[in-house]
């Protein structure tokens, strides 16, 4: 079973829903809202799968990131490509790899792609071609659609509505300036709403999709624990975490993205790994390995096991994994201030642990990481032309400034409050056994 890229809070879902596996002979293709496309293989179906390389690097990785490392597509007889399957879009560790440190046919392996294509019985070839996406979608028109098994960072109503809400501000606005109907503001105010009423859909649907996961009740739960006189922070306490499920290891950072790990099969985590300071002999992080001796996950363990609590969680973690355990000399490199400088996945060393309350902000924030940050302000200065229509005038007027002012409302109420928790409480850093630690 092939497992998504890990995602951000509001797309847990997909992370935790969309997946790729066999079923006897049969390719299924499960997305975030459970819908299964099966692809039979053999006559008339799946014939073999080919890897593309990526082309360009700087052009791939600037125009269409998910194929960093290449597509994989399954073709019939006849050639016709049937599901196409970036590597990136299926790598949970995706955003703390590099492409220059895991080369593709590697990515293969860690995805599981390679392991799904042999228990499906057919061949994988590797072409000598680099992928071109002008290319396919050219030699497709007129042909049937592809199944491209990728996953949106948003939904695509969210994206019309947004488009619709815009166009509808507009084209109002101007009726209304032009001498149009009194309702015509109305319908402006009401129309420019949608634009962060579609937000707020998204996000708390988001939030309501994390807190009905109910196989994450039935999962071992293992907290950070930070040694005496580490810097943490509340949302560092109260956010990351690792659980390990029959089948998953599920890994949660500070910021709340989450990823989904196999513990079983050729892309699994079977081997625990604590790399270990040479001069002073402590440990100074935990690896998650898969078979073939590769990281898949870090945790720092003077943020998670060197705590008063920190024995009993090391213990929960190696006994609900029954991997093996070992200790590595970890060898820093030259010229290097901290052990995870030169990692694969310093990344990850770095979100596991507790970060600065503006990066946490930005990290999370809607306007910041996921729509854009100079949307607050022209909204507001969008609403702001209709929002004096409260004070007084027509019914029409008035129920334009009331629409703006929610609009306003909405935009800036949830960002002040965020802002005001997050530096307050949240993401004010404390030193553990000292002060509020």
């Amino acid at each position: 079973m092939v497992r998504p890229a890990g995602m951000p809070m509001h797309n847990t879902h997909v992370v935790r829903r969309a997946r790729l596996f066999a079923d006897g002979h049969a390719l299924v293709v499960r997305d975030a809202r459970l819908r299964e496309r099966r692809f039979p293989v053999g006559e008339g179906g799946i014939r073999r799968a080919v890897h593309f390389p990526p082309g360009d690097l700087w052009e791939t990785v600037r125009t269409s990131p998910g194929e960093r490392w290449g597509v994989l597509v399954f073709q019939g007889a006849d050639g016709n490509d049937l599901v196409r399957i970036p590597l990136a879009a299926w790598l949970p560790e995706a955003e703390l790899v590099g492409v220059l440190e895991l080369p593709p046919s590697q990515c293969l392996r860690r995805t599981g792609l390679e392991a799904l294509v042999t228990r499906l019985g057919i061949p994988l070839e590797v072409s000598d071609e680099p992928w071109d996406p002008a290319a396919q979608d050219g030699e497709r028109r007129g042909r049937p659609v592809v199944v491209r098994a990728e996953h949106r960072g948003l939904p695509g109503c969210h994206s019309w509505v947004r488009a619709l809400g815009m166009l509808g501000w507009f084209v109002a606005l101007v009726a209304a300036f032009a001498g149009g109907p009194s309702w015509a503001r109305s319908v402006a105010a009401g129309a420019l709403f949608l634009v962060p009423g579609a937000d707020v859909v998204v996000r708390v649907t988001g939030w309501w999709r994390r807190r009905r996961c109910e196989v994450l009740a039935r999962a071992v739960l293992v907290e950070p624990s930070p040694g005496a006189g580490e810097v943490v922070t509340e949302r560092f306490l109260r956010t990351a975490t690792v659980r390990v499920l029959p089948e998953d290891i599920v890994v949660t950072n500070t910021v709340g993205e989450e990823r989904w790990l196999a513990r079983r099969g050729d892309h699994g985590v079977t081997k625990l790994s604590r790399l270990i300071a040479p001069d002073s002999g402590r440990p100074l992080t935990v690896e998650f390995r898969g078979r073939d001796g590769e990281a898949r996950v870090l945790l720092p363990w003077s943020f998670w096991f060197a705590g008063p609590q920190g024995d009993d969680r090391w213990r929960d973690l190696v006994r609900a994994l029954g991997a093996p355990v070992s200790d590595e000399r970890h060898g820093q490199a030259e010229g290097t201030q901290h052990w995870s400088e030169g990692h694969v996945l310093a990344e990850d060393a770095r979100w596991m642990a507790p970060v600065g309350g503006a990066e946490a902000r930005r990290r999370t924030g809607w306007y910041h990481s996921v729509i854009g940050r100079n949307e607050p302000i022209a909204l507001v200065m969008m609403s702001m032309v209709l929002v004096p229509g409260i004070l007084g005038g027509s019914d029409a007027a008035v129920a334009a400034g009331v629409l703006s002012g929610l609009t306003v409302g909405v935009v800036l109420v949830p960002h002040l409050c965020r802002e005001l928790f997050s530096r307050a409480w949240f993401d004010r850093a404390v030193r553990v056994g000292r002060g509020d630690g």
